[in-house]
């Protein structure tokens, strides 16, 4: 059964030489079942930090407060034979770094196939080609090829596309996509987006992707979370945000796209030690005001579908 995903007050921190650094700042937020919602922002913004969470992936020096719903369990306190149950079977995902994903000494076959068998989905010959079909949606023409073949022996993008395979193969409920089109041409790039949409459409209806690709987020996604800095600054139907984004920070990164002229926000995230006690965009900002200074913004509801966390809408 799919549910939602649902952040409450989920804050997480990585202690560091010169403080503790905050990557994600007391986020509530609902992933809704059934759309794909795609996290937009900087590098370094904390979208992977959100998205790896859900699957208690992040790295053992993260300290993590809040909570995480799948439906009415919380991840972050059911047992690791349960996570492992969710993990792949209910919820996939689809890593940013395929070096770091592809085991380089395992065949690719053997890889794409162990999470079919591990779960119980299908005997060793049906998953073979169930990955078969899914390689060759992703535009390898000789999957059997594909299969025998080691990750060192193949590109960073056909490796990029392999680990999208990887996510697909047990038709999740959810679907993780960290920067899914990474390293791809535009040709690829294509080929991944009809494969996401038909994903979408025909097994796992539910989706969050993690993407610098503003043009994929655009012709994807349902929903939009706008993150900077380790806060949501801005979330809603994705037509609504890419026709009139509100927040300065949405603004901005928009109009740093080439087909809208290509002008960068100024300046640079600043770094995120200890409490954050004002608005964390204020710096960059060209409509800045003393409060920005001195307040951390509410989050604010302008429309049914809208929330903006600027206080130009208080």
């Amino acid at each position: 059964m799919v549910e939602d995903i649902r952040f409450e007050d989920f804050h997480v921190e990585f202690p560091g030489k010169d403080g503790t650094a905050t990557v994600a700042n007391h986020i509530s937020v609902t992933f809704e079942k059934g759309k794909i919602t795609g996290l937009i922002g900087e590098s370094g913004s904390g979208k992977s930090i959100l998205g790896m969470s859900i699957l208690r992936l992040l790295p053992g020096s993260a300290k993590v407060h809040g909570h995480c719903y799948y439906g009415d369990e919380d991840l972050f306190l059911v047992d690791m034979k349960r996570m492992r149950q969710i993990r792949g079977k209910e919820i996939a995902v689809i890593p940013q770094n395929p070096s770091e994903a592809l085991n380089p000494i395992r065949k690719i076959g053997n890889q794409l196939t162990e999470a079919l068998l591990e779960h119980h989905l299908l005997q060793k010959k049906p998953a073979q080609e169930r990955v078969s079909q899914i390689l060759s949606c992703f535009g390898f023409q000789e999957a059997n090829e594909i299969m025998s073949k080691y990750s060192f022996e193949m590109s960073g993008g056909m490796n990029q596309r392999v680990i999208s395979v990887l996510g697909l193969a047990c038709k999740p409920n959810w679907l993780i996509a960290d920067e899914p089109t990474k390293g791809l041409d535009a040709i690829v790039r294509n080929q991944v987006l009809d494969v996401l949409k038909k994903a979408a459409k025909e097994t796992t209806g539910s989706m969050l992707v993690i993407t610098h690709d503003l043009k994929l987020a655009e012709r994807l996604c349902d929903n939009i979370c706008v993150l900077y800095a380790g806060n949501i600054l801005e979330q809603g139907k994705g037509k609504e945000i890419f026709e009139e984004p509100k927040h300065p920070y949405t603004q901005g990164l928009f109009l740093s796209m080439p087909d809208r002229g290509m002008h960068p926000i100024k300046g640079y995230a600043s770094e995120r030690n200890g409490a954050i006690n004002r608005c964390p965009f204020a710096e960059r900002c060209s409509y800045k005001m003393d409060i920005c200074e001195a307040e951390f913004p509410p989050e604010i509801s302008i429309s049914e579908t809208r929330k903006v966390r600027c206080f130009l809408y208080a």
